[in-house]
């Protein structure tokens, strides 16, 4: 595999090219050079399950609970509850492991630390009648993992589709000629990317390396026979993830209703690697001049951003067993920098080398065919703006026996309100969006048993899914469709002044089937197989807690 070596360069979002009309292609390789509406849709999933290790062994139901770092996140009004100062820290580990309908090829997990939750709550007043207490708060809480990887190969078939089949169905559509190819070269002899629109980068990739050739005035495959048995490979990897930094103010009016507010500074950090290979077999010697063995494409993106929004809450406590909370979290309104590049390497033999290549002892052209493409810089005024979902949250909590608390949630988040407020390519999604995306449901509950004072057994459950019309269909790349996770920790007073908690959470994800390539219009169709992966999360924390 070709290692890539970025180049940073200026923005160059202004494209010569016209986007192809009639010919629709995506899948999980042609896809990664801009932002799409799953990106948005992927990167906008809160669970609230990753914040303090109290409020993860609950599965995240806390809406109606409180005096934990996580309120801020979730319902800022829980601030109120604090009957002292807290500094508190989650320290995490979490170990991801995926699972494809395909054989295995490289490998499939990912294992990161970071931190889950850091927060501190101060006392600014403190009353026996009236307004009982004013708590001002300040955290960091993690809201979102992007660390997965799913790798898999497959054997394929003789004459079955390749990824150079979409790549000449793109170059064709688009109007684009090898003539036009060649003449693409400025005064120091580089190759200008910006020319051409970063949809066809990869289908240009494809040209320069040897896999697709307009001979005869007809887009095809290049130095790969049409009767070639092709295996892929393919691998993704991400890693980074989301939270926000908050500061919240909690009031609570006679130990019976509590009001918060807070006010988010989002960030998010996501990297994704792809990798894609095939490799041919040949049942005898091809009629070409060159005959390809395989190829590496490699791609790398690089999302960052930051943004603002704003929660309020209350909780109710009509009796002194009983809490009533509700929350209202409005969308996130991010700014987001985008980077991308890609690279492709091929092995070609040369059978009759009309063009004089150097070859060496075996006939195979060395050096081998390798081109990358310039670096992808979206910021500035080119940056990417959109907003998550509105979220609406209730919750209510039980307390028996003064021991065990029982505490219940559900979460409503409206992913057909995402907007892309502005992009380098002025695409808006937004009759998409209303169209493939819906409400998403959230179920939560917890239970912690304080069996005596100073230890707490806790267990909780989660189960997310409903924000895709259609979970079956197939789209430009998988999307969270369903998310379920289960977590068990326990809680130890050391002291008056400091608290240790410990969570364990499994989390399993499962993604809409989808296709490593597709491309099609009116005379043809080709596609990869229909692959189906599942992505489960281990995550183990500790949350170490002094009051005074």
């Amino acid at each position: 595999m070709k290692k890539i070596v970025l180049i940073f360069c200026s923005a160059i979002l202004l494209c010569g090219a016209v986007k192809a009309q009639g010919f629709d292609s995506g899948g999980v390789i042609v896809d990664p050079s801009t932002i799409t509406a799953f990106d948005m849709f992927n990167t906008s999933q809160s669970q609230f399950n990753t914040m303090t290790a109290r409020s993860a062994a609950m599965a995240g139901a806390m809406t109606s609970l409180g005096a934990d770092a996580s309120s801020m996140s979730i319902n800022p009004a829980g601030l109120g509850m604090y009957r002292t100062n807290e500094v508190t820290i989650t320290p995490m580990l979490s170990f991801s492991r995926s699972t494809t309908n395909a054989n295995g090829f490289e490998g499939n997990g990912t294992n990161r630390f970071a931190i889950g939750n850091f927060g501190m709550v101060a006392k600014l007043r403190e009353s026996s009648t009236g307004v009982t207490a004013v708590n001002m708060g300040f955290a960091y809480n993690r809201t979102a993992d992007f660390n997965y990887r799913y790798s898999f190969s497959n054997a394929g078939a003789v004459g079955n589709a390749s990824i150079a089949d979409v790549f000449a169905g793109q170059l064709a559509a688009g109007g684009i000629t090898s003539a036009a190819l060649r003449e693409n070269y400025n005064s120091y002899g580089d190759f200008v990317w910006s020319r051409y629109d970063p949809t066809y980068w990869g289908a240009i990739l494809g040209y320069k390396t040897g896999l697709v050739g307009d001979a005869g005035g007809r887009w095809g495959r290049d130095m790969v026979a049409p009767n070639a048995t092709t295996e892929s490979y393919t691998t993704v990897e991400s890693k980074g993830s989301a939270g926000e930094w908050v500061w919240s103010l909690g009031i609570n009016f006679n130990s019976k209703f509590y009001l918060g507010m807070s006010l988010g500074a989002a960030v998010i950090n996501r990297e994704r690697h792809v990798y894609y290979g095939e490799g041919y077999r040949y049942s005898s010697e091809p009629a070409l001049n060159y005959r390809m063995d395989y190829f590496n494409y490699d791609q790398v993106s690089k999302m960052k951003g930051t943004g603002v929004n704003f929660k309020i809450g209350g909780i109710y406590r009509p009796i002194e067993n009983l809490r009533i909370g509700v929350a209202f979290h409005t969308p996130t309104y991010y700014n987001v920098t985008y980077k991308y590049q890609g690279g492709m390497t091929s092995e070609v033999k040369a059978l009759n080398n009309v063009d004089e290549y150097k070859v060496d002892t075996n006939g195979y052209i060395n050096p081998p065919f390798s081109e990358r493409t310039e670096l992808l810089v979206d910021d500035g005024e080119y940056s990417w703006n959109y907003t998550t979902p509105m979220r609406l949250m209730a919750g209510v909590s039980y307390t028996v026996a003064k021991q065990l608390i029982l505490s219940v949630d559900y979460q409503r988040d409206w992913y057909n309100t995402m907007r892309m407020k502005d992009s380098p390519y002025g695409a808006l999604y937004k009759g998409y969006i209303k169209d493939e995306f819906g409400g998403s449901n959230t179920l939560r509950a917890g239970a912690e048993w304080r069996f005596i004072p100073q230890i707490a057994l806790r267990l909780g459950y989660g189960l997310w899914s409903g924000a895709l019309d259609d979970d079956k269909q197939i789209y430009s790349s998988p999307v969270v469709y369903r998310t379920e996770y289960m977590s068990a920790g326990f809680g130890i007073a050391l002291s008056k002044h400091f608290t240790i908690d410990a969570t364990y959470m499994y989390c399993k994800n499962n993604l809409t089937p989808y296709k490593t390539f597709y491309g099609y219009d009116s005379t043809v169709d080709f596609a990869s197989a229909t692959y189906n992966s599942s992505i489960a999360k281990h995550n183990a924390m500790v949350s170490l807690t002094v009051k005074f």
